[in-house]
């Protein structure tokens, strides 16, 4: 038997660890963005979700593909394509609701004027 080396678990890895670091990313610099705003309890998710979403959804679905071909080749250790695969799921369902939630505030913003404030 072939023992492979884990080429493809390890980018995996990598992968969605820097998804993570981009949430971390765009959470701080929503929060500082809208820091100073004049309403109590500033929508720091809606700037995080839409500046964080393309680079934490592309990361964590690559990394997520990357850890599946890594398991298919039986690389060993498998660990790192198979923590990478449990943690890619979280943030790929946070861009689903990020998603639906900024769908939702721009539907509900569109119309009529004042509908949000």
């Amino acid at each position: 038997m072939i023992r492979r080396r884990p080429i493809f678990s390890w980018i995996a890895f990598a992968l969605v660890v820097l998804g993570y670091v981009a949430i971390a990313g765009a959470t701080i610099y929503g929060y500082t963005q809208t820091a100073d705003a004049f309403v109590e309890g500033p929508p720091w998710f809606a700037v995080a979700s839409s500046v964080g979403i393309i680079p934490v959804g592309a990361l964590c679905l690559v990394g997520l593909l990357v850890g599946i071909v890594g398991v298919a080749r039986r690389e060993k250790p498998g660990w790192p394509a198979i923590v990478g695969m449990i943690f890619a799921l979280p943030p790929l369902g946070g861009v689903a609701v990020a998603v639906y939630v900024n769908l939702v505030v721009t539907v509900a913003c569109a119309s009529p004027p004042g509908a949000c404030g």
